[in-house]
């Protein structure tokens, strides 16, 4: 596959909800996990220290000293996948920044660009790179990397979270022709990324995910978020609404989300020509709730998939039992340890 580098790297992925890390090491034909964490973050404004928490896994020697790589979330970035003609790689690191000034809110001399080539074709006479552009405004960026900073972490690369997931998605080793979408849903944000044959060709991220879901429960039942938390985990959103108005409530925001997957399949169809997915694959925790694999495959085209990264790795049977159950909440943190150095 080409991904994982010659030495052990950690994957650090900062949530709204939740804090993830996996370092894996080479390991002959998979991978092989040396160890994972997961910090949850409280529900009570102004409790949450995500640096405190980050010295407490490296006191647990859940994070190496060496090789760590940490990602921006989607809702940060702006990517965009596009065509430029072939030419030399000077010139195609301005190129693409002027690409970028079309897409951004911000002045181009506040950001930061980087880009991905991913093809090259041919179109009439003219050869041409097909390239993915991730852009971030640089003050984002420093923000989200502040509490690693403050403890100390010191970073090997800073990935977006679509190509983590690309990472992951590559450890299936799945034709080159298949077009998949990887539905990222967490606590603060959904991420809807599509892949043809593991490259990038679509993302687009919605402020919505997990926290509102709660927030609809507790306005619902009368809760505190903690306790709407609780409640939210222990549903099946296959209940039917009418026998249980919480229920509902948090049908009501996925009915929202999966509205804005179906748009975001139908632009990629018109807008690269393609026929449309084979199938989606979802990850984060939202991705766990009881039912929702079933609740997806009643509104979107093909089969759905809960990720599960973890059985692509080498690990011990302690550790699998300790996070197999909640795999797909790993998928962005294992994606950057796959990182090529």
């Amino acid at each position: 596959m080409g991904l994982f580098g010659p030495s052990e790297i950690t994957g650090i992925d900062i949530g709204a909800g939740s804090l993830k890390v996996v370092r894996l090491a080479p390991g002959g034909k998979r991978p092989k996990l040396l160890s994972a964490g997961l910090v949850e973050f409280s529900l009570e404004p102004g409790q949450e220290s995500v640096a405190t928490d980050l010295r407490f896994l490296l006191s647990e020697k859940k994070i190496g000293r060496s090789n760590v790589i940490t990602q921006m979330p989607g809702k940060d970035l702006t990517i965009r996948s596009f065509t430029l003609p072939k030419m030399p790689r000077a010139e195609l690191a301005e190129a693409v920044r002027w690409e970028a000034k079309r897409h951004i809110s911000y002045p181009l001399d506040a950001a930061l660009v980087e880009y991905l080539i991913t093809g090259e074709k041919r179109e009439g006479t003219a050869d041409k790179l097909e390239l993915v552009m991730v852009a971030a405004e640089r003050a984002r960026v420093v923000d989200h990397l502040a509490p690693l900073i403050e403890a100390n972490i010191k970073l090997t690369a800073v990935d977006a979270n679509a190509l983590a997931l690309r990472n992951a998605l590559h450890l299936l080793d799945r034709p080159d022709d298949v077009t998949t979408a990887v539905v990222d849903i967490g606590a603060g944000k959904t991420e809807i990324d599509i892949f043809k044959g593991g490259v990038l060709r679509f993302s687009r991220c919605l402020e919505s995910g997990g926290l509102d879901m709660t927030r609809a429960i507790a306005d619902t039942a009368d809760l505190g978020l903690p306790e709407a938390e609780e409640l939210k985990r222990a549903m099946n959103m296959l209940t039917p609404p009418e026998q249980d108005k919480v229920v509902d409530a948090v049908r009501t925001v996925l009915d929202g989300l999966l509205l804005e997957i179906r748009r975001s399949v139908e632009y990629y169809k018109t807008t690269f020509r393609e026929p449309g997915v084979v199938g989606t694959r979802l990850t984060g925790g939202v991705s766990l709730m009881q039912g929702i694999k079933e609740y997806f495959a009643q509104s979107l085209e093909g089969p759905i998939e809960l990720d599960q990264p973890f059985e692509q790795l080498t690990l011990k049977k302690k550790q699998l039992e300790e996070f197999g159950h909640m795999a797909p909440r790993f998928s962005a943190a294992i994606g950057m340890a796959l990182r090529k150095a």
